[in-house]
């Protein structure tokens, strides 16, 4: 790909625009709707040019990628679509897949244009363009995903488009994807928001804070992330996201049944089971090459 258009220049758009520029061989412009954010990416030197208008910014491009809320890319893909050359192919960052599939897919109607959902599993709590880092991509599992009927060759083109950037690449169904990042990733954002919540009720934030160790630390870092971000990614994948937190609501239940019962021998359960289960976890949780 000879040029890329970054929609978007946050945290991931800005780690893309990063990543790009220092591999280098490629043209890298932005679009951002502040003019200090386009001043920052100039500056940090995230994008060779950067835009107002997002049909500028796509201009010539082989490749746009969105990189903004999920209830926002819809809007946005539309306001580029008429910049969009024959052929372009538009990904996203999105966190979830199957309802932006259908929305991005009906903003490109009309255009040649070729969607093709993009998940990068990397990001960070922190938010804004001055978070971001060139490296943010390298050795995350990007998913890649396919609603079905989509070109052979663009699919293949946005694979590489992400391991160019170090990620490594799985593809799968939309409606998969939101079901497996509902339990891996979803669900554990709810559960760490619960967690700080309930912790920091009722000034507990000037009775407590001196008290909250790395366990605390640990079990909520993820709920600094960007409500605006996070309430799109919920409401987007709201059945998925209700079905987790049945799961989670029944286990509570039954430990706060044993809690109330005085019964060690349910409680010694859990708490194996818990450590198994996560020990599990971790240890397939590395690059085990690409499908």
């Amino acid at each position: 790909m000879d040029k890329v258009a970054i929609l978007g220049l946050g945290l991931m758009g800005g780690a893309l625009g990063l990543a790009l520029k220092a591999r280098g061989g490629v043209t890298v412009t932005g679009y951002a709707r502040r003019e200090a954010t386009r001043t920052e990416a100039l500056r940090l030197q995230a994008v060779d040019a950067v835009y107002a208008d997002p049909a500028e910014a796509v201009r010539g491009a082989d490749l746009a990628v969105l990189c903004v809320p999920v209830f926002s890319m819809q809007a946005l893909a539309a306001a580029a679509c008429g910049g969009l050359k024959p052929g372009c192919l538009v990904t996203d960052v999105g966190s979830t897949k199957a309802l932006l599939t259908e929305q991005i897919q009906l903003s490109l109607r009309g255009s040649q244009a070729v969607f093709i959902g993009s998940h990068p599993i990397a990001g960070s709590e922190q938010q804004g363009l001055e978070a971001a880092r060139a490296d943010l991509y390298e050795g995350a599992v990007t998913i890649v995903t396919c609603a079905g009927g989509e070109p052979a060759a663009a699919v293949e083109a946005v694979r590489a488009f992400w391991r160019g950037v170090g990620s490594v690449v799985r593809v799968m169904d939309p409606a998969e994807h939101d079901r497996i990042m509902a339990r891996t990733s979803h669900l554990p954002h709810v559960a760490a928001a619960l967690v700080a919540a309930t912790v920091g009720r009722a000034n507990g934030a000037e009775q407590l804070g001196a008290f909250c160790g790395p366990g605390f630390r640990d079990v909520t870092r993820v709920a600094e992330g960007s409500p605006d971000v996070w309430l799109d990614i919920l409401q987007s994948n709201r059945p998925a996201v209700v079905e987790e937190l049945k799961a989670l609501q029944a286990r509570l239940g039954a430990t706060l049944a044993a809690l109330e019962g005085n019964d060690a021998a349910a409680l010694r359960r859990f708490l194996e089971e818990s450590r198994a289960a996560r020990r599990a976890l971790r240890n397939t949780n590395h690059v085990r090459g690409e499908a």
